[in-house]
Formats: structure tokens, sequence, C-alpha cells
């Protein structure tokens, strides 16, 4: 009968060499069975792979590594992580008393290939934030009526997981505000219009093309434009921002419209990759991003005076950062609860108020108010 020993791994984490990679050193160790020291030595460098891997995970996103869905999170990524660890330099191989092989060495994880199987499992795990996406641009001196960069950008947080809030519906009044705050750029004017459309976060943007050159080629005059673009995401419960902004896009087209509308979509492409993933990690309340953990919260069989009663509850409990009312509608109570615990401490917070819990996720709390 075999022997069957558990494999142990340790891992030490040494550096970051560039925004693009993390360099990190592990120590993979795995049984020597019936002698047999390859199986061994490849069982060890998948241990360090999958041990290196899971400490960038942690790294960079340091708010979800405490969550109970992390695990979740976690092994989604470890299903994708073809090529994600790569550039692996054994240093050092040896084998114990007990059998033990032991292998240490450096790899790489590539940030940018991380991010994009780690980004959507966040937000799938963060439930679908809601997300609507203003951006002001401009052709020349003209501001058209569709924005290209507008569209991309709705396109990238919807392919990502993301739910896109509608604008169509939108009145007189209120398409005016929304008209003003992308001219003007304010942000707590932004965060107040998140609310309004009931969002987590509001993108908002800011791109300009202008056309540099034009010249004949087969009777057809083709246009150079230069297109820059910046993308700021706003955060409705706290007002914080997290921006980015890509180098100068030049395109080409068969008018100063058409050359724009491609850099503007090329421009938008690129600011979202980055930008998607950033929202997904501060809206864990990892990074620079949101301070605590955001929860979920909704009550069934509500009026407006118990409403009030709970948040001002919720708001003087230990541990609550901030209460905000996403919505109450026919008895129904909606609220995001930043907490620097865990949903089981607002859970309990709701118990002490009164109320039966019902349902409860690592985001999420779901109750009623006993009659």
């Amino acid at each position: 009968m075999k022997k069957l020993v558990l494999v142990l791994i340790s891992i030490v984490f040494l550096s970051v060499c560039t925004t693009e990679a993390r360099t990190i050193e592990a120590e993979g160790e795995a049984a020597v069975v019936d002698g047999n020291v390859s199986a061994a030595r490849e069982e060890a460098k998948r241990q360090l792979y999958r041990n290196a891997l899971e400490r960038a995970i942690g790294a960079r996103v340091e708010g979800i590594t405490e969550m109970k869905d992390f695990q979740v999170v976690r092994d989604r990524v470890f299903s994708g992580s073809r090529g994600l660890v790569k550039n692996l330099e054994i240093s050092k191989e040896w084998r114990t008393e007990d059998g033990i092989l032991h292998i240490k060495g450096r790899c790489e994880v590539e940030e940018t290939a991380l991010d994009g199987v780690l980004g959507p499992a966040v937000i799938d795990a963060l439930g679908n934030p809601r997300v609507v996406v203003l951006v002001d641009e401009m052709i020349g001196d003209d501001r058209p009526f569709l924005s290209a960069a507008e569209g991309e950008v709705e396109s990238a947080f919807q392919r990502a997981g993301y739910l896109m809030q509608d604008k169509g519906q939108l009145d007189a009044i209120a398409s005016k505000r929304v008209e003003a705050a992308k001219i003007a750029g304010d942000e707590a004017e932004l965060a107040a219009l998140a609310r309004y459309f009931d969002a987590d976060v509001l993108i908002f943007g800011k791109g300009q093309s202008s056309s540099f050159t034009a010249q004949k080629m087969s009777g057809q005059t083709i246009y150079g434009v230069r297109t820059l673009l910046r993308l700021k995401a706003v955060i409705a419960q706290t007002g914080q921002s997290l921006a980015v902004e890509v180098p100068e896009v030049r395109s080409k087209g068969f008018s100063e419209r058409d050359g724009a509308v491609k850099g503007l979509k090329e421009a938008a492409e690129k600011a979202s990759f980055s930008l998607v993933n950033e929202v997904a990690y501060a809206l864990t309340g990892g990074g620079n991003g949101v301070p605590g953990r955001l929860i979920r919260v909704s009550v069934d069989g509500m009026d407006f005076g118990s409403v009030r009663e709970l948040e001002a509850a919720l708001r003087e409990s230990p541990g609550v950062v901030g209460v905000y009312r996403r919505s109450f509608r026919s008895g129904r109570l909606e609220l995001d609860v930043t907490v620097d615990g865990t949903a089981e401490d607002v859970a309990v917070i709701l118990d002490g108020s009164g109320l039966e819990v019902v349902d409860l996720t690592a985001a999420t709390v779901g109750a009623r108010r006993s009659r």
C-alpha cells in the first residue's frame, strides 16, 4: 500500500518588479512515492505555482481575502490559471529524511492577465454592482449627440458582469442635470447623480479628438486624428474617485469624425480594461478603495417609521462605517451598509433590532419585520 503524505507548501512574498508582473519566491513540497522523484518534482512545481498565484491574488485585492466567498473567487481564478504564472527559476532542490521533496524558486505572475480572470470573479462575488456611464466627448469644437466612447465603456463594463443602468427614461430636468454634470465634472454632483440613478458607481469621462493631418491618397482625403480620454469612477456611497488616463491615441479616417470615432473607441477600450478591475477591487474595500466592506441589506414588511429607526440603529452600532438607503418601495427596504466586520455582524444588529434574518451570505443579509 502506498504511503500517503500530506503536501505542505510555504511561500514568501519578495517584491514587485514592475507594474505588470509580480516576482514571487515560493517553496513547494511534495511526497516522493515509490521512489518516483520526477513525479514529486512536477507536483511540487504545481503547488508552487498555485501558491504563488494565491499570494498574488491576495496582494492584488487585499479587501476580498477575508470574505467568506474569497474561496469561490480563488477557485475560479485557479480554474483559469493557465499562463498566469511563468518564468520559473528553481534556485534550490532538496529532500528530507521523511521522503519530502522541496523546491524553491522565483516565478512571475502577470497582473494584466490576472485581472482578466480575477476581475469578473470578484464582480460576481459582489453581486454585480450597478453602473451608469456619462462621457463628455468633443470632436474638434463640436459635442456630438451620441458619445462613441460612452458606448464602448458601457459595453466593457457590461461584458465584465456589471449591471448597467438605463439612462433612456430620464425626464427633461434630469437630462439637463446630466448634461451639466458631464461638462462640469464636479465629483459631488456625479456622486449625487449615481444615487439618483440608483447606481453603485458612476463612470465619468472627458474625451477630445482633433485632426492634425489631411492628405490625398488615390483621390481620397485621409484625416489623421489625435484623441485624449480620461475616465473617472465615482463610488456613490463615499464620493471617492478612481481615475485612469490613456496615452494619446492616433487614428485615421475618411473624415475627421470617422477618425475621431475610431480613436475614441480605441481609447475607451484601453481605459475601461483597467478601470473595470479597479472598481471591483474598490467595492470590496481593498487597496485604495471604499473603506470597510459593503453589505447589501434587504428587509421586507417595513413602514417609514421603522425604516428610520433601523437606519439610526445601524449608524449607532460599533463597526458600521456608513449606511446608504438604496430604495424603499412597497414595504421593502434596501440598504448598503459599510462595516469593518462581516455580514454576520450586520445580521446580529438586525436580530437585535427585532427583525427576523431569513437569508445570509458573505455580502448580503435578508430579513423581515416580525408581525
